[in-house]
Formats: structure tokens, C-alpha cells, sequence
């Protein structure tokens, strides 16, 4: 039973810690359902000023929807240019492709989980067995299982 809870420990551990980075596309739009970071020049950050804070620099967001002309965001955080971030909790902007310096896509870094997953699992072998991995359940009666001292 313990090392059944102890996988579903580390399981979560694994999927909520995985590591993320931001590459350039590979498509020319992003798809709706989409994480990006989108850079903004500087006219899109005097255009955009009212609506998402002065000299914001990044947007960090999913795509709602795209095409040829403008990127719809549901923003989930956006980073000045003195590197100040700001949370928000997905309201919606709309950018024009004319804004846009570039455009980046959240993706799995696949390398970077595998070593995090191996500490993690690491660390959790050597927490079972520093406290108590190798441990037998004793009876009412000690002398083991079964209970029989003899």
C-alpha cells in the first residue's frame, strides 16, 4: 500500500513540475487552444497602452483565435520592459499582427522534465527507504506478521 501512494506522490509530482519553454512557431498562426508569449513592438506598445499598461513588453496568453490580420488572447500575464510581470486572470485582448515582433510557443521540454522527473523519482526512493521503506507490518503480538512471538 505505501508504495502505491508513494508512485501517485511522485506521478503528480512529475506532471504539475514538468518543464516548459517558449520556441519560435512552427506554423505561421497559432492554433486556438495554444500557449504563447507574444513580444510587441513599439508601436504596439504605445497602441495597446490603455488596455494592457504602459510600456508592457510581453504578452503572456492562449490563443482564442488567429488569422492573418490579429491574434485574440485570453492574457494570462503580461512583462513590462524593466522585466516587471503582471498577473491577470484571462481577459481578453485583441493584437494586431502589425504589433506583433514575435510570436513564441509554450512546449515540453522533454530533456529539461527528464532530469527534474529523475531527482524527483530519485529523491523519492530515498525518502521511502530513509523512513521506513523496508519496514514489515508487526502483529498484535510483535514477532512479525502473523503475530506469533515466540
Amino acid at each position: 500500500m505505501r508504495r502505491r501512494h508513494t508512485s501517485f506522490a511522485a506521478c503528480w509530482l512529475l506532471t504539475t513540475a514538468a518543464c516548459y519553454t517558449y520556441r519560435p512557431l512552427t506554423a505561421p498562426s497559432p492554433l486556438a487552444g495554444t500557449r504563447v508569449d507574444v513580444e510587441l513592438t513599439d508601436e504596439g506598445r504605445r497602441s495597446l497602452a490603455s488596455q494592457i499598461g504602459p510600456e508592457t513588453e510581453r504578452l503572456e496568453g492562449t490563443v482564442i483565435r488567429a488569422d492573418t490580420n490579429a491574434l485574440e488572447l485570453a492574457v494570462r500575464a503580461t512583462e513590462s520592459v524593466r522585466g516587471e510581470p503582471t498577473d491577470w486572470n484571462g481577459e481578453r485582448v485583441q493584437v494586431s499582427r502589425s504589433y506583433v515582433e514575435q510570436i513564441q510557443q509554450r512546449r515540453l521540454s522533454v530533456g529539461g522534465t527528464g532530469i527534474l522527473g529523475g531527482a524527483v523519482a530519485a529523491g523519492v526512493i530515498a525518502a521511502v527507504e530513509l523512513f521506513g521503506g523496508g519496514s514489515t507490518v508487526q502483529g498484535p503480538l510483535g514477532g512479525g506478521p502473523g503475530g506469533a512471538g515466540r
